[in-house]
C-alpha cells in the first residue's frame, strides 16, 4: 500500500510537471494597414492563398545546446487567414475587391512558402527569430509581375517550451508580410 501511494505521488508530480506545448492559433488580421492608398481604386480580384510548404503544421522548433528540443506547430489554415487578412488590407487601401476575375484590373496569386521560427536557449540576447516568405503573382493584362516577400525579425521572449508564447510574434511578421504587399501594389 505504501509502495502505491509512492507511485501515485510520483506519478501526479511527473504529470504536473510534464512539458506542455499547446498549437499557435493565430489572430485574424486586425486593420492595421497605415501605408499608402490606391490612387485609382484599381479592382484586385484574388484569386487564392496557396500554403505550399510540405509540413503545414510545424513551424519551427526550439534549440538547446545545438539540438532539436520541441517542434513549434499550429493546426491553423495559414492560407485562410492569409487570404482573409489580406482581403481586408486591401479593402482598407481603397482598392476594389468584389469583382470577378474578368473585370478585375490586377489578378493575384499568392503563395505562402516558409513560416519558421528558432527558439534558442540564449539567455539575455534575442532568443525568437522568425520568417516568413511570400511569393505573388500579379497578372495585369498580358504582363505577369512576380515579387518575393521575405519579412524577418527576432526578439527576446522569457524562457518558454509552449508553441503559444510565439503567437503575438508570429502575428507581428504575418501582419507585416501583408503590409507590404498591399503597399507595394499601391504603385502598380
Amino acid at each position: 500500500m505504501k509502495n502505491l501511494l509512492y507511485l501515485v505521488v510520483i506519478a501526479l508530480f511527473m504529470g504536473g510537471c510534464s512539458y506542455k506545448n499547446e498549437a499557435i492559433n493565430l489572430q485574424s488580421y486586425k486593420a492595421d494597414y497605415a501605408g499608402e492608398v490606391s490612387k485609382e481604386n484599381k479592382t484586385v480580384f484574388l484569386a487564392f492563398v496557396k500554403d505550399t510548404r510540405i509540413d503545414r503544421r510545424s513551424l519551427g522548433y526550439h534549440i538547446k545546446n545545438g539540438e532539436k528540443l520541441a517542434a513549434l506547430y499550429s493546426d491553423e489554415s495559414f492560407a485562410d487567414k492569409y487570404k482573409e487578412g489580406l482581403g481586408y488590407a486591401l479593402n482598407i487601401a481603397e482598392f476594389k475587391t468584389d469583382v470577378d476575375e474578368k473585370n478585375a484590373a490586377l489578378i493575384m496569386e499568392v503563395y505562402i512558402k516558409n513560416i519558421d521560427f528558432i527558439y534558442s536557449d540564449k539567455s539575455f540576447d534575442e532568443n525568437l527569430k522568425g520568417e516568413i516568405e511570400i511569393e505573388v503573382i500579379i497578372k495585369k493584362g498580358e504582363e505577369v509581375i512576380t515579387q518575393n516577400f521575405r519579412q524577418t525579425g527576432g526578439k527576446w521572449i522569457a524562457p518558454s517550451y509552449n508553441s503559444k508564447d510565439i503567437e503575438p510574434f508570429l502575428y507581428t511578421l504575418f501582419s507585416d508580410s501583408i503590409n507590404d504587399i498591399v503597399s507595394k501594389l499601391t504603385r502598380f
